[in-house]
């Protein structure tokens, strides 16, 4: 009988590594809550359509970039 499957307990730790992880595989019910931190995201990989409606406040905008868009939004109304 051919081997077709492998067991877990048969795999020694830190020997699955990342190239032998098919792209796709790993999904987001494989991740523990909170193992994802800010230094394990890239720079500029967090999009607007991934972010929650109401989940930017003005407390997390830079100041140069919520006075312009004041200053732009007030030349819009009031001309």
């Amino acid at each position: 009988m051919a081997l077709n499957k492998v067991v877990e307990k048969s795999i020694a730790d830190d020997a699955v590594t990342s190239s032998k992880i098919a792209d796709g595989t790993v999904v987001a019910a494989d991740i523990n809550d909170g193992t994802v931190t800010t230094a394990k995201i890239a720079d500029s990989n967090i999009t607007t359509a991934k972010l929650a409606n109401s989940s930017v406040t003005s407390s997390k905008i830079d100041g140069s970039v919520a006075s312009t868009g004041k200053a732009i939004a007030m030349s819009i109304v009031f001309g």
